[in-house]
């Protein structure tokens, strides 16, 4: 590589460092990526991050590789994610709630494929629902939420195609 290449690269990585060291600890965010080049409206990977350390956090989601759903959790340095687009914060987790969220956000992992019309948006909003009733997330309108994300989600979708750095971070204005 060369060395602007090289200068580029530590000058996003450091971006990426400062960013996640900014995010407030135990904050559960929507994540969205994209899933094409040029971007399509409203066409998005979606997911679940908890950000626990000042470098990375939990990745939660579901991804169909094989024909089938297949849960994917773990931890994660989301920012550096092939294809992400943006971070929605939606709620701040006490920590005598972590477990129970992690709890939560394996419930449906040994029958994902028997839920009729799953799709990671679909297990996403199931999830969210189990949040909201459990009291971790408040938000009274899901609906909204989603449309929320999505113009998020749109608004940034074209330089998450170009892979302008750092990816931004925003809080959803019908949660917290």
């Amino acid at each position: 590589m060369s060395t602007p290449t090289l200068e580029r690269a530590a000058a996003i990585k450091k971006q990426q460092t400062d960013l996640l060291s900014s995010i407030p600890l135990r904050t559960l965010h929507i994540g969205l990526w994209i899933r094409s080049d040029p971007p399509r409206l409203n066409d998005f990977h979606w997911g679940f991050y908890l950000h626990t350390s000042a470098t990375s956090g939990m990745k939660y989601h579901v991804s169909s590789l094989t024909g089938g759903w297949i849960p994917e959790h773990g931890p994660n340095s989301v920012l550096k994610s092939n294809f992400f687009c943006v971070l929605i914060q939606i709620a701040s987790v006490v920590e005598t709630n972590l477990a129970l969220l992690d709890n939560v956000m394996r419930t449906h992992d040994k029958d994902m494929n028997g839920i009729l019309g799953v799709t990671c948006r679909v297990w996403l909003v199931m999830i969210l629902e189990k949040l909201v009733q459990g009291g971790m997330v408040r938000c009274e309108n899901l609906q909204a939420l989603e449309e929320e994300c999505m113009a998020f989600g749109n608004e940034y979708s074209a330089s998450a195609a170009v892979n302008e750095q750092p990816r931004p971070v925003v809080k959803s204005r019908l949660c917290l």
